[in-house]
């Protein structure tokens, strides 16, 4: 998210960021498409681009698509449907001429604004047993720095010293991760505040998370919301789970908050452009929720722009008083390898998440902000060893700038507890305006490490 953005689709970056064109330049060479394509109509006249769609390019609309209901039906049937909420239309899959027709009257009818060939997305984590042991070195070191730089008491040597001889504070209570980001000193708990989380679902059974969930969909064709992978589970946990586990130290950030899972990735952590647009256009329209956080998303090249399809959505949201958070991406192998920040984490409206290690550096995997326009990273999360709920009642820990993403989601639910009144704009600058620095890049950690307030 850029400094500058508008929360009305009128104010700030128009919807037209150039000449109309299908946007399938510059990207990552291992995207996989779906066949079928997002059409992002005018907001003034969306009739028009839709009746141009059904005369020059023969697609014709199956279905609309009100805020709350779920296109995957129709969708299913191979269809054309139209988000009304979002103004996007997700066309069905065209081959050969209708294709061509359907690049010629896009770029030369107004009232379509862009169109995107539709991809797959897919959830972002590591397993932890990924990394050799030395990549966690210096744990309690790195947790002794960090306390003692938010403490502000400049004896981060001596922390060090007590750590190294075995007297420093542990993960008995509280994760390292709640820790480092102050969560377990505030008294705020997210209450009456609601987290929607866009992922592979939630198991609602779980003894930590059951009486929590207050609405659910599935957006995934043949699934129910439940959590068949486990990456759902674990971020809905980070983000809200209970100030008292069932098990082991708290993990959860926003223990009171009220849970919405929409299922946008399949059991196999997969899902289109068209499966998550729906589970936004879901999310925008459940009163209670103010957060929606996504750790999920796809690479993208380097210099390659961001989807206005996602900053649509993402505009619209922030205008309804709903602020959207997304995983930078895992595509980095640093130090030699860096990647940029990917779709849709780099849209100018969405709040980018990197992921930091236990020492306080970025993470490895951690993508970077490279590309221009939007795709800085803004705010990084504890994101290595994250410790979080597990389908069947267990616990697993997880690397990934996906679970670096809901410890931002939870203290932005956190923040709106205590501003019940502001603005999505006011909340985004509190979170830049609280985030403590590390030291690291920009580019690497945006302002810095989240913090609770």
């Amino acid at each position: 998210m850029s400094d500058q953005y508008g929360t009305n689709d009128r104010n700030g970056m128009d919807d037209r960021y150039g000449a109309s064109a299908m946007a399938d330049e510059n990207v990552a060479k291992d995207v996989e498409y779906t066949g079928r394509y997002l059409v992002l109509l005018d907001q003034d006249d969306p009739k028009a681009g839709l009746d141009a769609l059904q005369s020059r390019a023969g697609v014709s609309v199956a279905e609309h698509i009100r805020a709350g209901d779920s296109a995957g039906p129709a969708l299913e049937q191979g269809g054309t449907v139209v988000l009304d909420a979002l103004g996007v239309a997700i066309v069905e899959a065209v081959q050969g001429d209708q294709r061509l027709a359907l690049e010629a009257t896009v770029a030369s009818t107004r009232a379509l604004v862009g169109a995107e060939p539709e991809r797959v997305l897919h959830a972002y984590k590591e397993e932890t047993a990924a990394h050799p042991p030395e990549y966690f070195e210096g744990y309690l070191h790195g947790v002794a720095d960090l306390v003692e730089r938010v403490r502000g008491n400049g004896q981060a040597g001596a922390v060090r010293a007590r750590a190294a001889a075995g007297l420093l504070f542990g993960e008995a209570q509280a994760t390292w991760g709640l820790q480092a980001i102050l969560a377990t000193e505030t008294a705020l708990t997210g209450r009456g505040v609601g987290v929607a989380i866009l992922d592979t679902g939630i198991d609602a059974s779980h003894p930590d998370l059951a009486g929590r969930v207050k609405g659910s969909a599935s957006f995934v064709p043949g699934q129910a919301v439940d959590d068949g992978h486990g990456h759902g589970t674990h971020c809905a946990g980070t983000a809200c789970g209970p100030r008292n586990p069932a098990t082991g130290p708290r993990y959860g950030v926003a223990c009171e908050a009220d849970i919405y899972a929409g299922k946008v990735l399949s059991n196999q952590g997969r899902g289109s452009d068209g499966m998550i647009l729906d589970g936004i256009n879901w999310a925008l329209a459940q009163e209670g929720v103010r957060v929606i956080s996504m750790s999920l998303g796809g690479a993208v090249a380097l210099g390659a722009g961001f989807s206005r399809i996602y900053e649509r959505a993402a505009r619209r949201c922030l205008r309804h008083g709903k602020v959207i958070v997304a995983a930078a991406g895992n595509e980095s192998r640093r130090p030699l390898d860096l990647q940029p920040v990917g779709t849709p984490a780099n849209c100018p409206s969405i709040l980018a998440v990197a992921a930091v290690a236990p020492d306080f550096g970025i993470a490895p995997f951690s993508c970077a902000g490279l590309n221009p326009v939007g795709g800085e990273v803004d705010l990084a999360g504890p994101g290595v060893g994250v410790l979080s709920t597990w389908p069947n009642g267990g616990y697993r820990r997880l690397n990934g700038t996906s679970m670096a993403t809901p410890h931002v989601a939870g203290v932005t639910a956190l923040l709106w507890e205590q501003n019940p009144n502001a603005t999505a704009a006011q909340i985004v600058t509190l979170l830049r305006s609280g985030a403590k620095q590390l030291g690291l890049p920009v580019s690497d950690a945006g302002r810095g490490l989240v913090q609770a307030p």
